[in-house]
């Protein structure tokens, strides 16, 4: 593939905006073949919008979890495909597909059909799909929600496109093991909230990566001493890696 693919962090929050960070949502886009979002948080479609980005250029949406951070921006890109955007259809991924009538009935409240099939939504499994040629993505479980003693689905996305391969952690337990250790990629995403970076790095130093960027950015790593912290920690490891802002674009 000779065009790179640009990921843009749209938004880099932890399960609340900030003062300098909106939700956690990230766009990929993919030469010849469009725009992959994964999560959804508010505000991804104004963010989009400001962007200049072709929604119509936008082919498949892939939430980590059902938490309100990574999927509340969600009902709004539903409400603008189906005004805007008549007739074509978005793929929609959740760990639980049932709660895409949920997000219909929200846009409905405001008296407003939503055209089911406008929309595929899919269940998200373990294993690889073939988004379009040349373009697959591999879904790898975690186990995000035993930080609350509880059992729901929330996945890690590992994307091939051509020969380059990218890697999404999603949000991980706070003891770290359920990290995809083993999972080699050029460009790396990793959440940076649930748990603590210094017992974390000897995980991190051994995986195959040729960048990381820390994301889903947590309260303690705002501000620039919490940043000049985060640098000398960052320099640790044997790879590049650096901490995402909203907005930041990355190319592989």
């Amino acid at each position: 593939m000779d065009k790179p693919i640009k990921v843009i962090t749209l938004g880099t929050s932890h399960g609340d905006p900030t003062y300098e960070r909106f939700n956690t949502s990230t766009l990929l886009e993919v030469p010849g073949y469009g725009g992959i979002l994964i999560d959804a948080g508010t505000p991804v479609l104004g963010l989009l919008i400001r962007r200049r980005f072709p929604l119509d250029n936008l082919k498949a949406v892939f939430i980590t979890h059902m938490h309100q951070d990574h999927f509340g921006g969600l009902p709004d890109i539903v409400k603008f495909w189906v005004k805007r955007l008549p007739g074509k259809v978005l793929r929609v991924f959740l760990p639980e597909a049932e709660a895409m009538e949920t997000v219909f009935a929200f846009n409905e409240l405001a008296h407003r059909p939503i055209d089911r099939n406008c929309f595929e939504v899919h269940e998200i499994a373990a294993g690889t799909l073939e988004l379009d040629p040349g373009v697959i993505l591999e879904a790898i479980p975690t186990d995000h929600f035993s930080n609350e003693k509880r059992r729901f689905p929330s996945w890690a996305f590992k994307v091939g496109i051509a020969d380059k391969t990218l890697l999404f952690t999603g949000d991980l337990s706070r003891d770290f093991h359920d990290f995809p250790a083993g999972v080699s990629a050029g460009l790396a995403f990793c959440e940076l909230t649930h748990y603590d970076l210094s017992q974390a790095l000897p995980v991190l130093a051994a995986a195959d990566f040729g960048r990381l960027v820390f994301t889903h950015i947590g309260d303690q790593w705002h501000g620039a001493e919490a940043e000049k912290l985060f640098r000398e920690k960052a320099a640790l490891l044997p790879y590049p890696a650096v901490m995402a802002h909203d907005g930041d674009e990355f190319e592989l």
